[in-house]
């Protein structure tokens, strides 16, 4: 190999630079040496001989800088040492990668609670549906809906939080008998989630877009909407959460009577949306909620006088609102991918007009854009997808006091809440922190901080309200001459959603403490999720769902035909997986909280019945994990005589160790594989199924290799990560 050429005098050489050995030199010993063992930098640069001082006689000549290398410190070590080191670092970069080695399934490599241990793997006695389930980017997933169709679903989607209680679920239920036919469909739908997008909705055709009901019909139906999602026909002391320029029954007849083309009447169909939604608020007795019954005329007169939804040229500022209340519309009848689109058009509409930018004086145009704004903020949260216009490009005055309007206090506050929501979701697409940090509890703290000031400033008329704890409590409050908080069914609905927003920030911490709680419990026989260092959060995430539940209850009692819409099932059933999975994480189980679970399957057993589709899936995944939950608890605590024994941690250790996987499971040359073998005390060269002794609980089973290493993950979760840690950049 020919020498490297030698560099000109004129080049400028870095006093740390140096070049590499040579390749044909070779180890010369010591007493047999003509040159010293380390040359200067600027010697070794130019390859002449180095007299070794300092400075050496080279660099006193030419009058330069001497620097020598610093020193580095060799320590022996055998080399089976070696080899095993190697091979653990082998090891936890696969795990901290989250996929068993075969590369890191985040940008920045972080350790994630929620991440699939065997992803990309064909080994192990992973089912198709586990390996078809797509963790994507910061931990968003694909998920497929009852048809097959694939769809993306965020991190803060409540679908997606609940696939990973789902893998959760089936991997420790390896070690509770949950082999049993209760709860098995729970288990076997991850990678599904539940929604109606693939079925449209049945519109009829050739209908008269003029038609409109009685004036009484008319009358009744919009007295129901403006209490459900405005301000409670001017009874609601907050003045509502929501504002829709709903003008009367007799205003809109004069409209109608209007002898112009259909064209000219695109005012009607902000009503024709109204009256679609009205008719679903209708819809308690058994068997009520069949297609044909769902308000789909007044639907298709709304979406006939709007026209094509993709031609923009056709819309004006106005038809935003009606986009929105149509969004609000699909949302009731399970089709939330829709009314995501939905949304989506009503704020491109608001944008062209420059409505975002405040170029309008118009209070009511203000107060339908911020509707719009908190309608399209929700979804996104609701979706895990990124919302319609970032937050700095809106400039519109927030609502002010205005004669003939209802008072602005609710409103202002859910923008508020809502600021906080987006806050939360636009943070779950940042990418991991480069330096390795992890600082997703500075996130949690900050929405934390953020959240208690907005309850701190709000005006009296929406301070929290009290609601009876007891289930007990069946009388509905007369309403009087001066409605307060616990009368006002919108203040109620924004105090959810605050409730809801804790929920959504701290379940990640909650579900991997569980996870730790469990994996510690199984390898060290130290079963307690009070040992967390934020156990206090993770216990304000639990009151947060005792709050929204007692709150769904009361809201059902004040609500005509005792009516709640899919945002209040939604905040109920959220609430109620969380305290199941605190009844996993926490051996002491409340009475109250068994109450509380009872009254959400009892909301959704009624929902159900009326033939609700949303309310039927929701019954049978809490019935279904109700059930795998107290298996777990049986196993663990010892809640059930019959199912007592759970494992102490020297036998549930010995049996890990014991339990070698099948050698088809084991690829002997993957480093990964041999280092998790000698990591639980295999002899890498003897991997053979393994007798366990009579005493080891899960004798019948097998634990192949997947379920091993997702264990040993949950063990080694740092107390901190969340949400797949894309949260731990702020």
């Amino acid at each position: 190999m020919p020498r490297p050429p030698k560099p000109s005098a004129k080049v400028d050489i870095s006093e740390a630079e140096r070049l590499p050995v040579h390749p044909r030199r070779k180890k010369v010993p010591a007493e047999e040496r003509k040159r010293v063992a380390t040359a200067c930098n600027r010697c070794n640069v130019k390859r002449i001989k180095c007299s070794g001082e300092s400075p050496c006689r080279q660099c006193s000549a030419s009058q330069r800088p001497c620097q020598y290398p610093e020193p580095i410190e060799k320590v022996l070590i055998p080399r089976a040492e070696l080899d095993a080191l190697r091979r653990k670092c082998a090891l936890f970069d696969g795990m901290l990668a989250g996929n068993g080695g075969a590369g890191s399934s985040s940008g920045g490599g972080m350790l994630s609670p929620f991440s699939d241990p065997m992803a990309g793997s064909s080994r192990g006695d992973v089912s198709a549906v586990d390996s078809d389930v797509q963790t994507v980017g910061n931990g968003g997933k694909i998920l497929a809906d009852t048809d097959g169709t694939e769809r993306y679903l965020g991190e803060t989607s409540g679908a997606t939080f609940l696939d990973h209680l789902k893998s959760f679920i089936k991997t420790s239920g390896t070690f509770a008998f949950l082999d049993q036919p209760h709860g098995v469909s729970f288990v076997q739908s991850i990678g599904v989630y539940q929604t109606y997008d693939s079925r449209p909705l049945q519109l009829p055709t050739g209908i008269n877009a003029l038609w409109l009901p009685s004036q009484p019909q008319m009358a009744e139906m919009l007295n129901d909407l403006t209490y459900f999602i405005n301000d409670g026909n001017g009874r609601f002391p907050s003045g509502g959460i929501l504002f829709w320029p709903l003008q009367d029954a007799a205003s809109i007849m004069a409209s109608a009577a209007d002898q112009t083309p259909p064209q000219t009447h695109r005012d009607l169909a902000l009503y024709h949306a109204a009256f679609a939604f009205a008719s679903l608020l209708q819809l308690t007795d058994v068997n009520s909620k069949v297609e044909g019954q769902l308000g789909e005329p007044f639907f298709a007169r709304a979406r006939m006088l709007l026209g094509n939804p993709l031609d923009f040229t056709l819309h004006s500022s106005d038809d935003a609102v009606v986009l929105a209340l149509m969004a609000l519309y699909l949302v009731e009848n399970n089709r939330r991918d829709a009314a995501y689109i939905a949304i989506g058009n009503a704020m491109q509409v608001s944008i062209m007009h420059g409505t975002h930018r405040g170029l309008v004086a118009d209070e009511v145009k203000r107060r339908t854009f911020w509707t719009v704004y908190i309608l399209d903020r929700w979804l996104s949260c609701l979706q895990g997808r990124p919302p319609g216009i970032p937050e700095d490009a809106v400039q519109v005055p927030l609502p002010q006091p205005c004669f003939g309007l209802p008072p602005p206090d609710g409103l202002r506050a859910h923008i508020a809440l809502s600021r906080i929501s987006d806050f939360i979701v636009r943070n779950s697409y940042q990418p991991q922190a480069r330096d390795g940090s992890n600082r997703a509890i500075v996130h949690i703290e900050r929405v934390m901080q953020q959240l208690s000031e907005w309850l701190a400033h709000l005006p009296d008329t929406l301070r929290p309200p009290v609601v009876p704890d007891s289930p007990d409590v069946v009388e509905v409050p007369q309403i009087t001459d001066a409605p307060s908080q616990v009368d006002d069914r919108a203040c109620c609905v924004l105090h959810m959603a605050y409730n809801q927003l804790i929920i959504l920030t701290i379940r990640p911490m909650f579900l991997a403490a569980v996870k730790k709680a469990v994996a510690d419990g199984l390898i060290t026989g130290r079963w307690s999720i009070d040992e967390h260092p934020h156990v206090e959060r993770i216990k304000e995430c639990g009151e947060a769902a005792r709050r929204n539940l007692r709150l769904g209850r009361w809201v059902r009692r004040i609500s005509p035909r005792q009516k709640l819409l899919l945002q209040d099932l939604h905040h109920i059933f959220n609430g109620a997986v969380i305290l199941m999975l605190h009844q996993i994480g926490f051996a002491n189980m409340l009475t109250r909280d068994s109450y509380l679970i009872e009254f959400a399957l009892e909301v959704f057993d009624r929902e159900a019945a009326t033939g609700s589709n949303y309310g039927k899936d929701c019954v049978k995944v809490l019935r279904d994990l109700l059930a795998l939950v107290r298996r777990l608890r049986a196993r663990f605590y010892g809640d059930d005589p019959d199912l007592r024994g759970p494992l102490p941690g020297e036998q549930a250790l010995m049996s890990l160790r014991n339990m070698a996987p099948p050698p088809t499971l084991v690829d002997p040359s993957n480093e990964v594989d041999v280092a998790m073998m000698d990591a639980l005390g295999f002899d890498p060269g003897q991997l053979t199924i393994a007798n366990f002794p009579e005493q080891v609980p899960f004798q019948e089973h097998s634990l192949d290799l997947a379920t091993v290493q997702e264990i040993l993950m949950w063990w080694g979760l740092d107390y901190q990560l969340s949400y797949s840690d894309p949260l731990t950049v702020y």
